[in-house]
């Protein structure tokens, strides 16, 4: 028994290890190779505003600050590197009007604003964040699920991780993505581990980034679904108020609104750079169908892996025995990372790696509990065997 157990003891340490040592060179090349994005600008602007920074000097601040911390060619890229951007660069009017799309991530501007205040540059608070964000966010799944999966099969995590972040380009970028993706991973180990934080988790989502409300919708019909009815005033009570912080953060950010974001992102193809005109334009749904069929701009071979895994997991969960509560809530939970990935490509059909990085790394991980769980009950089955056996010579 022990010359059996030893070798998994050892293993358990070495994939402890293991997941520690690659967080923290994520971590760390992050932090040390950080990449300027376009969209760090309006974040920027965003929490400027919230600062108090007069709304005429903010695209001359945000632009000459960034200027000063990357290189000329990076800068130019930024400023000039298409027709959308030089308008943005040429006409702080212009970019001013963009702020309505990002001012809505309230928890992330908040942050950089705090930085700010605190006399930190916002630029470098931004990437700290993204990759502190990220990194929590791969050892908070490992840690919330490492009792239930083979140490062979946590030694894959990172290697998956690294993959969904697209090799770490997204933890470099200063993007809101990074906290969405800790607290929907924080909201997948509420609900496995039955935390009576859960709800709260849910209700205030929105804050994060405004398209988890569908993430916490879908959450909140599975507790519908699968809780005791005594829970239902609460559930309830936690969909009421998620829906009126989704609203109060609309109203408060001056969103332009589903139909807007939809017109300029796939109808325009990003060149109506003036939201305030066509803010009230509506489009057809034939245009909507045709944004939605036509191939996705960026789609990864990435969602291979996590199509494969949802299908091998609800094939095992189907036919597996003796699964434990803790695997079903797994599996139920990694079918409701499918659906909004769907529901979310539906609604805004672009499949952005970075828009579901804990989604895909949760689907992958719930495949390696429930084979895991297999792996576990076929190796009991067969060490019952030989003693059977030997109760039948005897």
């Amino acid at each position: 028994m022990i010359n059996t157990l030893a070798p998994i003891d050892m293993m358990k340490r070495a994939a402890a290890i293991w997941m520690i040592a690659c967080s923290a060179l994520f971590f760390t090349y992050a932090i040390t190779h950080p990449l300027a994005e376009w969209d760090m600008l309006v974040y920027a602007a965003s929490a400027e505003k919230l600062n108090g920074t007069p709304q005429s000097d903010i695209h001359t601040k945000v632009y000459g600050d960034l200027q000063a911390k990357i290189s000329e060619e990076e800068f130019h890229k930024i400023s000039q590197g298409d027709t959308y951007r030089a308008v943005m660069y040429e006409d702080s009017g212009a970019f001013l009007e963009q702020m309505p799309f990002y001012r809505i991530r309230v928890t992330f501007n908040s942050m950089l604003a705090f930085a700010g205040k605190s006399g930190i540059g916002i630029y470098e608070a931004g990437h700290l964040i993204s990759a502190t964000a990220f990194s929590i966010c791969l050892i908070l799944v490992w840690l919330g699920f490492r009792q239930h999966i083979h140490p062979v099969f946590q030694f894959a995590m990172p290697v998956l991780f690294y993959k969904y972040t697209r090799e770490l380009e997204v933890m470099q970028q200063i993007l809101a993505d990074s906290l969405a993706s800790l607290w929907v991973a924080i909201i997948c180990i509420a609900y496995t581990r039955k935390s009576r934080l859960l709800l709260p988790i849910i209700a205030v989502a929105v804050l994060v980034r405004v398209d988890l409300f569908i993430f916490s919708g879908l959450m909140l019909f599975l507790l519908l679904l699968t809780e005791p009815r005594q829970r239902y005033p609460a559930i309830m009570l936690c969909g009421a108020f998620l829906v009126t912080a989704f609203l109060l953060v609309q109203s408060w950010a001056d969103s332009y609104g589903w139909k807007t974001l939809y017109y300029f992102a796939f109808i325009s193809e990003m060149s109506a750079t003036h939201p305030s005109i066509y803010s009230n334009i509506s489009f057809t749904f034939q245009e909507y169908l045709t944004a939605l069929y036509d191939p996705p701009r960026w789609i990864s071979k990435m969602y291979l892996i996590t199509v494969s895994c949802s299908l091998m997991t609800l094939f095992i969960w189907k036919n597996a025995k003796n699964i434990s509560e803790f695997e079903h809530r797994v599996c139920r939970i990694s079918g409701i990372c499918v659906m909004y990935i769907t529901a979310h490509y539906m609604i805004f059909p672009q499949l952005y790696l970075r828009f579901f990085v804990a989604q895909n790394f949760i689907v992958f991980t719930s495949f390696i509990v429930i084979a895991s769980c297999w792996l576990r009950a076929r190796q009991h089955s067969e060490n019952l065997v030989p003693e059977t056996s030997l109760h039948s010579k005897i």
